[in-house]
């Protein structure tokens, strides 16, 4: 008898500290990639590397013409942040979190040289691109384009 007393209290304290142990969940990692876009009327078109991204520019956009003049990518674990540096000075801060149904909760914090140009939150599902207009540049305006896979 006395041993399936023993038997039970070592269930019990199995069983209790696995409901108290920390619960470990795998942070999901997503690829980010910002891509740094003139948006002008200088009839020069749409670069080829932004090919696949011309009807959301051209429908959104009033402009003809869209150059890339930076880009770059990060992966980050949701919930999580990144710093993503462009080109000439620019950079986005990606802060992720995960907001069911597949869909992702993006906050995004546009700088140059250490001034913030836009900085929004926008709810989004994966792999469709997010497009934001900044300040002016030459004859047109530079836009920021992420996409989180």
């Amino acid at each position: 008898m006395k041993a399936l007393q023993n038997l039970i209290a070592l269930f019990a304290l199995a069983f209790l500290g696995l409901a108290l142990a920390p619960q470990t969940v795998a942070e999901e990692q997503v690829s980010v990639r910002a891509t740094l876009i003139l948006g002008s009327n200088a009839g020069t078109g749409v670069d080829r590397s932004l090919a696949k991204y011309e009807r959301n520019l051209t429908r959104v956009l009033r402009f003809d013409s869209f150059k890339q003049v930076g880009s770059g990518s990060a992966r980050i674990a949701a919930p999580g942040s990144a710093t993503i540096g462009l080109s000439n000075g620019h950079t986005v801060q990606v802060n992720l979190k995960d907001a069911g149904e597949g869909k992702l909760r993006i906050s995004q914090k546009w700088s140059k040289s250490g001034r913030i140009l836009v900085n929004t939150t926008t709810l989004t599902a994966r792999n469709r691109p997010l497009v934001q207009v900044g300040p002016a540049e030459g004859d047109g305006k530079l836009i920021l384009l992420l996409v989180a896979n």
